[in-house]
């Protein structure tokens, strides 16, 4: 696992303040992604399939409303994926910084 170093001439403030960041972006990601858990909920649905059996299997063809709703399904699900790396990044920093 990668160290981070940061030099700051007011540590203790400079440490306070990268918590709050990371605890706001944490609530941040987290809302994003029950929002991004719904919408995908309402496409697999429609569909009776599971966004990622979507993404594997399924073209545009595949759905009634063609590419527009496919792109916004495909588009919706790489978001929820981002969004879960991003947390898990999140989630590492503030392990350790613990």
């Amino acid at each position: 696992m990668a160290k981070i170093v940061l030099e700051s001439n007011k540590p203790d403030k400079a440490v306070k303040f990268i918590k709050e960041v990371i605890e706001t972006e944490t609530l941040r990601i987290n809302y994003s992604l029950k929002l991004a858990k719904e919408r995908l909920k309402k496409f697999e649905k429609k569909y009776n399939i599971s966004s990622d059996e979507f993404i594997k299997n399924w073209t545009a063809e595949d759905l009634k409303g063609k590419d527009i709703e496919y792109v916004e399904w495909a588009g919706e699900y790489y978001l929820f994926i981002k969004l879960k790396e991003d947390l898990t990044v999140l989630r590492s920093i503030a392990h350790v910084a613990s």
